[in-house]
C-alpha cells in the first residue's frame, strides 16, 4: 500500500488541526478589529504545528492505537507509513507551522509551541497513568487562541483574551469525555485509565451537564468583556446560548432514562457545532 495524501492527513489529524487553526484566528481578529488575510498566516501556522504534535502524538501511542479498533487503521499501526517517514512528516509540519509564525514574533512561535511541548510532553504521558488527565490536556484548547492575540499585538494581561482562553478550555472536559463514554472499552483494552473505571455513568452524565452549562454561561459573558459588541450578534449568541442550555438539561435527561448509547453521537455533533457558531459570530461581529 503506497503512501498517500490520506494518509498523511490521519496522521497530522487535518480535520482536528484546522478548527484549532480558526481559534487561532480568532484571537487575532478580536484584537486586530478586522478580518484580518494577515491573521490568516497564523492560522496556517497553528494548523501546522497542531498537525506536527498530532502526528507525534501517534508516533508516541502507536503501540496503543494498534490495539483500539478505532485507531488501529492510522497511518503508523497499519504499517503504511514507518517511523522514519513519520519522523520526516512531523519534523515538516512543525517546520512549517514554526516558519509561519516567526513574522509575528518569537513570543507568538513560543506560544504555538508551548501547546505542542503541553500536548506531547505532558498530556500525552499522562493519559497512561489518570483518568483525570482531561483537565490538564483541556488547556491545549486553550493555548491557540491566545497565541493568535500575542500575533495581533494583544497583551496577555488583557482580561479579553483570558475570558476567550477560558470558553475554549471549558469545552473541552465534555468533548473527551463524550468521547471516553464512547470508546471507553477500547481505551480500558489499549490500558488506559478511563473515567468510568472512577464513576459512574450517570455521574459523568451529571458532571458533563455542569461542564456543558459552564460553556454556555461563559458564551453569554462574550459580549460584557467586549469579545462580541454588535448588538444583533449579542442577541444571536444571547438567544443561541439559551437554547442549548436548554438541550444540554433536556438530552441529559434523555440519556438517564433511555441510555446513553443513543444519543452520545447527537451530543457530541450538536456541542461541537456550538463552538464553530460562536466563532462565525465573532466573525460577523468584525464585518
Amino acid at each position: 500500500m503506497s503512501l498517500s495524501f490520506l494518509h498523511i492527513k490521519t496522521l497530522g489529524k487535518l480535520s482536528i488541526s484546522l478548527p484549532v487553526a480558526l481559534t487561532a484566528y480568532t484571537g487575532y481578529i478580536i484584537y486586530d478589529e478586522s478580518l484580518s488575510v494577515y491573521g490568516l498566516l497564523v492560522a496556517v501556522g497553528i494548523f501546522f504545528l497542531s498537525a506536527g504534535a498530532s502526528s507525534l502524538n501517534q508516533m508516541q501511542e502507536q503501540k496503543f492505537d494498534a490495539l483500539m479498533s478505532r485507531t488501529a487503521n492510522r497511518p503508523l499501526p497499519l504499517g503504511v507509513i514507518n517511523g522514519s517517514s513519520a519522523f520526516v512528516i512531523t519534523f515538516l509540519f512543525f517546520l512549517v507551522g514554526t516558519f509561519a509564525l516567526l513574522p509575528f514574533g518569537i513570543w507568538t512561535v513560543i506560544s504555538g509551541w508551548m501547546g505542542v511541548l503541553w500536548y506531547n510532553l505532558f498530556y500525552t504521558p499522562m493519559k497512561r497513568w489518570s483518568a483525570f488527565s482531561v483537565f490538564p490536556g483541556a488547556v491545549v484548547g486553550a493555548i491557540p487562541p491566545v497565541a493568535g492575540w500575542i500575533a495581533a499585538g494583544g497583551s496577555i494581561l488583557d482580561v479579553r483574551i483570558h475570558f476567550l482562553a477560558l470558553f475554549f478550555f471549558l469545552g473541552q472536559m465534555p468533548h473527551f469525555w463524550l468521547l471516553v463514554l464512547k470508546y471507553g472499552d477500547q481505551y480500558r483494552k489499549a490500558g488506559f485509565p478511563v473515567i468510568t473505571d472512577v464513576l459512574s455513568e450517570e455521574q459523568i452524565n451529571r458532571i458533563n451537564l455542569v461542564w456543558f452549562l459552564a460553556t454556555f454561561i461563559s458564551a453569554m459573558f462574550l459580549p460584557f468583556f467586549n469579545v462580541i459588541t454588535n448588538r444583533p450578534v449579542v442577541w444571536i449568541i444571547t438567544i443561541s446560548t439559551i437554547l442549548m442550555m436548554a438541550w444540554s438539561v433536556r438530552i441529559t435527561l434523555q440519556v438517564q432514562k433511555e441510555g446513553q448509547s443513543l444519543h452520545l453521537r447527537k451530543m457530541f455533533l450538536y456541542f461541537n457545532s456550538f463552538y464553530l457558531w460562536v466563532m462565525i459570530l465573532i466573525y460577523v461581529d468584525q464585518i
